[in-house]
């Protein structure tokens, strides 16, 4: 008789079984949201708003948020592959930010398209969404079960041919996170030890062109060219933050506490110097040299300044707001990389201190 295979009597509950990926995801689809959102907003602005269907039809665009998110349905419901879940994050948050854009359409009597509360409730859509997600990813940590069902996903990897260094290192690493000595784990671990990796050229291309880029990021690490650039982006970015806030309590009274604020005002100023106060505490770490630590606050600025800082800047000064929308865009691909690559090297080098490790500190917030 075949030998029966047991995992010491793990129980898991199928049903809160986490991917560790998920937070990058919902990151994804709201940043994407958002920027779909002042994309459309800017572009009407520059067209005069036009009308799609002619004298008698209106097309209204939230029609098409809803085929962008049955499109990002589609791709998790027919397909079992989990490569396709960043394209899903992506273009569910594109249909979602087309979606609400029309909000004020809807919740006005006259359907109100400028209606100027829209903004600050999308924001708060947004802010919950987020919390939310924040909420079930922290709520517990990783147990037995997860570590061991996502170590037998680079085994279904092997199965079709595709387990990369990648995914064999990961499926590794959660099986050392298990703790599990049973007969399953000693079986996972021998597949995935004695796997046949997949040549570079027979990568995916999305994977191919991650290896270019953490090759390139590990050149630029070397150069002593690229800590300068980083810090001195940041340091602009504080000051300017410092700088705004200051004006406004002291100058122009924009946020004078004692003659009242209004609620947007009074979030302008708070996403303002959560921003700023994450952009000096990157900076502090890296005096520390600190460096996970660092890209870890600096992201989570970009981030913070990306869902809503950009909301209220978008509300005052389109065409500045687009332009800050790209760099935070580009600065957060930027930082998100190199969060990744070094989350690799944790994993290849075993590294022992907790600082260095991207999944604690910060990283469980982003």
């Amino acid at each position: 008789m075949p030998q029966t295979l047991t995992n010491n009597n793990v129980r898991g509950n199928p049903y809160r079984i986490r991917d560790p990926h998920n937070s990058s995801l919902v990151e994804i689809w709201l940043v994407s949201a958002v920027v779909t959102v002042l994309v459309i907003r800017f572009y009407l602005y520059l067209t005069g708003y036009p009308q799609v269907g002619g004298d008698t039809l209106h097309i209204a665009h939230m029609l098409w948020g809803g085929l962008g998110m049955v499109i990002a349905f589609g791709f998790l419901l027919l397909f079992a592959s989990s490569i396709w879940k960043p394209l899903a994050a992506l273009v569910g948050g594109i249909g979602f930010g087309t979606f609400i854009d029309e909000l004020g359409k809807f919740i006005t009597k006259d359907n109100d398209y400028f209606y100027r509360p829209t903004i600050a409730v999308m924001y708060g859509v947004f802010i919950v969404l987020y919390f939310v997600a924040r909420y079930f990813d922290r709520r517990r940590e990783p147990t037995e079960a997860d570590h061991l069902y996502l170590a037998a996903q680079g085994v279904a990897w092997q199965a079709i041919g595709k387990l990369d260094k990648r995914r064999q290192e990961e499926a590794l690493a959660s099986l050392n996170a298990s703790g599990n000595s049973s007969a399953i784990a000693t079986h996972l671990r021998e597949l995935l030890e004695n796997a046949e990796i997949v040549e570079e050229s027979e990568q995916s291309r999305i994977l191919s062109i991650r290896d270019k880029a953490a090759a390139l990021y590990w050149r630029a690490v070397r150069h002593h060219w690229l800590l300068p650039i980083v810090v001195g982006l940041f340091i602009i970015r504080a000051l300017e933050i410092i700088v705004t806030l200051v004006i406004g309590i002291f100058v122009t009274g924009e946020y004078d506490l004692g003659d009242g604020i209004s609620v947007s005002e009074l979030l302008s100023f708070a996403a303002g110097a959560v921003t700023g106060f994450l952009a000096v505490l990157g900076l502090v770490m890296i005096i520390r040299r600190q460096r996970v630590l660092a890209l870890q606050a600096f992201a989570a600025s970009t981030v913070v300044a990306l869902l809503f800082g950009q909301f209220f800047a978008f509300a005052t000064e389109q065409f500045v707001a687009m332009i800050g929308l790209v760099l935070n865009l580009i600065i957060l691909g930027v930082l998100r990389l190199a969060l990744s690559v070094e989350n690799d090297r944790f994993l290849d080098e075993g590294e022992a201190e907790e600082d260095q490790n991207p999944r604690t500190g910060l990283g469980k917030f982003l």
